[in-house]
């Protein structure tokens, strides 16, 4: 199982989202109550950026045994994987300037992800791989809610469906609470994403640190109850200071 096959079919998944996708009240999850205000302006700005600032992660992947191939020996590898932010992009003629990160990792084409970054959100717009010269950018109109500045435990950020519900992605908020990565400790939004491809059932947490960004992800993917793909990614270093 090749990485880069996962990673194209998450972006086939978010252009078939571009033209089939339920309509979320993005308003409706902005806090409201003095509880909720508090919350959201401790979290604001949500991710203070500059052009250059990066992101160092240390990736663990688990292949069980025989998941390649009948017989095959379980596969663990550890790697690298560097986001940097390069700004406003426009990535085509047709559509407008957006916030882009840079991902990199060892053997695998440079991947950009796009997004909309403003004090108190932000939303995923898609992906596109700029060293490849034909491939075309994957873009969702409207943009999807990825995290808001003073969610609660409970909330319910996105809820999309595709290909007649053959593919599914739901993001709720878990929790708020610290976490402990190598590059020190954060107070962070716990996120979840469930969902299926066909017959892939995947799951994926990530701890978004205000100020600071994802801090933490760990990906799992199943064929029923067996796990076939298990991924672990913590932060390491970054430019960001946090608060």
């Amino acid at each position: 199982m090749k990485r880069s096959t996962i990673l194209l079919s998450s972006v086939t998944f978010l252009l078939l989202l571009a033209c089939e996708k339920e309509k979320g009240d993005t308003e409706g999850l902005a806090a409201k109550s003095p509880v909720a205000q508090e919350l959201k302006r401790e979290d604001m700005p949500l991710l203070p950026l500059k052009k250059g600032d990066y992101w160092k992660y240390n990736i663990s992947v688990e292949v069980p045994a025989g998941i390649t191939s009948e017989g095959a020996s379980a596969v663990e590898l550890d790697q690298e994987k560097i986001r940097t932010y390069v700004g406003k992009v426009k990535v085509a003629e047709n559509l407008p300037e957006t916030d882009a990160f840079d991902v990199k990792m060892e053997g695998e084409p440079v991947q950009r992800e796009l997004v909309e970054i403003g004090d108190d959100r932000v939303m995923m717009r898609g992906n596109t791989f700029p060293e490849m010269l034909d491939a075309k950018p994957m873009w969702l109109d409207p943009a999807i809610p990825f995290v808001i500045a003073g969610v609660r435990p409970g909330q319910e950020m996105t809820k999309l469906s595709a290909q007649d519900g053959a593919r599914k992605r739901g993001i709720k908020v878990v929790a708020r609470e610290k976490i402990t990565v190598p590059a020190g400790e954060y107070k962070s939004i716990r996120l979840l994403m469930t969902g299926n491809d066909g017959k892939f059932e995947l799951r994926r947490t990530i701890w978004f640190a205000p100020g600071i960004g994802i801090v933490k992800e760990e990906k799992t993917r199943y064929v029923g109850e067996k796990l076939i793909f298990r991924e672990t990614t913590e932060l390491r270093e970054t430019s960001l200071k946090g608060r």
